[in-house]
């Protein structure tokens, strides 16, 4: 996807972000969180990012931002990951990515 990953599992206090990349095609940073459900029992793994997840992603993506000294523009995407009954999971993973994610 043109992605250069620059950092994994960063950490801010007792916040984190498990991908920071750099998206080559626009030039921005993007801060990825990765969920992974082998069940749709607790539905979809991009459910699990909750408004409180977004905000103390915001408060990491600002610190790095801050302290790498980058003067980019930024985004949060989500990749979420199934693996349902019956797959094999190495090779046939659901896997759905979804880009510039807000919070209300």
């Amino acid at each position: 996807m043109g992605y250069k990953i620059l950092e994994i599992n960063i950490r801010v206090n007792n916040s984190e972000i498990d991908l920071i990349a750099l998206d080559t095609k626009f030039d921005e940073i993007v801060f990825i969180e990765v969920k992974t459900r082998n069940s749709r029992f607790f539905g979809n793994p991009s459910e699990a990012v909750t408004s409180k997840k977004l905000k103390s992603m915001n408060l990491v993506a600002n610190n790095y931002l801050r302290l790498k000294g980058y003067n980019k523009d930024y985004r949060f995407d989500i990749i979420a990951i199934e693996y349902l009954k019956g797959d094999d999971r190495l090779e046939n993973p659901q896997i759905q990515h979804f880009e510039n994610i807000s919070w209300p």
